[in-house]
């Protein structure tokens, strides 16, 4: 049976996927993209800094009319057409090659071009290689909201201050939505953005990219210019919906009472997993720790953790460390290391983690344990019964 038959059509019909990449990204990012999250998307546009295959979509370089060579600054330059002559001798580009210094250049082009494919979406969704996205909440949550009315959703970020006018003594901070766990434009709030009306004598206005070039040439990061471009030329400032549009990656989720009953829009870094229904913060934490049993080889507080006083005897050895999470009332879990131990007040996922220092080799290791009792405790007290947090825009909710 063809996996893509109960994909929503109708629904489908109503968005246009835009997928940032570049042609250094990882492999293994592209087939988890093209198997999982767009795979049941047909209409999808993938814009990168080369034209090239992305399993069986074709990217569009979104740099090369600009024209990248007067448009960017010229180091940035140097790196686009590094990229190319690499890849025209048969050089493997891989993650971590500069192509990052050239990524910003491609945001506001991609919402230019995302309007001259499709015109006619409802909404754009715009995401990056290693965002995940779960298409049943996404349409769930658009259903709530007119595409009719400019929108601009996802996890705020702080990004340029201004003055609002001339006289004004108080810089106004812009707020715009990080890239990496993706962001969705309304239709109404891409047309502002992107539509080059005509003046009084016929002359038709500048494009986007020309219009903010000297800001995205000096500036780290397109999302940011992205959203001081919507604030100053559209009058459309982000309606910030984090924690369901999530920058964080699935090891590094606090759950607790903001990470719980909300349902999940997107997450960043991480390894895609299918799921039926409407998914929870919690039901990742339970699908992936399953009974909670101690770990060796693995991180869970050392990074983020708090620290009894030295002299503690919770310092003295693993079990004394286990038995002093399970009595202190603050800690959910900890990790041994080093002759040390870590606690940690939210519940982490964590990470496998190789032992290193220069300790006794079994000090070397990590060994990381949850307190069971807490935990389901934390959980028959928060059933969400009361139902699913949708939250409201917002800039005042920020991670």
């Amino acid at each position: 049976m063809d996996e893509c038959f109960l994909f929503p059509k109708h629904l489908r019909e109503k968005v246009q996927v835009v997928l940032k990449t570049g042609v250094a990204d990882a492999g293994a990012r592209t087939n988890a993209m093209v198997n999982t999250i767009i795979k049941c998307i047909n209409n999808v546009l993938v814009i990168s800094d080369q034209y090239h295959k992305y399993g069986p979509h074709n990217a569009v370089d979104v740099l090369a009319d600009l024209p990248a060579m007067t448009y960017m600054r010229e180091e940035d330059y140097e790196a686009y057409e590094a990229q190319k002559n690499a890849t025209c001798d048969g050089v493997e580009l891989h993650q971590g090659h500069e192509g990052w210094k050239i990524d910003k250049y491609k945001f506001l082009p991609a919402v230019e071009r995302a309007i001259q494919l499709n015109r006619k979406a409802e909404w754009y969704i715009f995401l990056e290689s290693d965002t995940y996205l779960f298409w049943d909440n996404v349409y769930r949550m658009l259903d709530n909201y007119d595409s009719s009315v400019p929108h601009y959703f996802g996890s705020p970020s702080p990004g340029k201050k201004h003055r609002p006018d001339s006289k004004s003594e108080h810089e106004e901070q812009i707020w715009f939505a990080n890239g990496g766990c993706g962001f969705i434009l309304s239709t109404a709030a891409a047309h502002r953005l992107v539509d080059r009306p005509h003046n009084a004598v016929g002359v038709q206005g500048p494009r986007l990219t020309i219009e903010y070039e000297d800001d995205i040439r000096n500036d780290c990061c397109g999302d940011s210019i992205l959203g001081w471009a919507l604030h100053d030329k559209a009058g459309v400032d982000i309606s910030g919906l984090w924690p369901m549009f999530n920058p964080r990656g699935l090891e590094d989720v606090p759950f607790g009472k903001d990470y719980w009953c909300e349902p999940v829009i997107t997450l960043h870094k991480t390894d895609p997993h299918q799921h039926e229904r409407p998914l929870l913060y919690k039901d990742l934490l339970f699908s992936y720790l399953g009974n909670f049993s101690q770990r060796d080889d693995w991180d869970a507080a050392f990074d983020a953790g708090f620290q009894l006083d030295v002299n503690s005897t919770v310092h003295s050895s693993l079990d004394a460390c286990e038995a002093g999470c399970f009595a202190h009332h603050e800690c959910q879990q900890y990790t041994w290391h080093g002759a040390h131990c870590y606690y940690l007040r939210a519940l982490y996922i964590g990470r496998a983690k190789e032992p290193d220092g220069y300790h006794e080799e079994e000090d070397r290791k990590y060994v990381s344990g949850w307190d069971i009792n807490k935990i389901q405790t934390w959980s028959l007290q928060h059933t969400c019964e009361e139902g699913l947090h949708w939250v409201k825009p917002s800039v005042k909710r920020i991670y």
